[in-house]
């Protein structure tokens, strides 16, 4: 992955049912295209989403991420 640009995010709101608390929230998505490379992870908050996605594709903390707005619905 590129080390000197900023990576813009998608963020997708899923809808989702947790069994334990037996009550309904939503989870997010982010992902990206790179080329005809799709990347993208998932999470309970936004911030475990973006946080999941840095760790799964090696990027670093001095990179900058952005969201593109507005967030889509599943």
């Amino acid at each position: 992955m590129d080390t000197d640009k900023i990576i813009y995010l998608n963020v997708k709101l899923v809808p989702a049912f947790d069994t334990e608390t037996m009550m309904c929230h939503t989870s997010y998505t982010v992902f990206a295209t790179h080329g005809d490379t799709l990347s993208g992870a998932s999470g309970w908050t936004l911030q475990d989403a973006i946080n999941f996605y840095r760790k799964q594709y090696d990027i670093g903390n001095q990179i900058t991420i952005r969201l593109r707005r507005p967030f889509r619905s599943q």
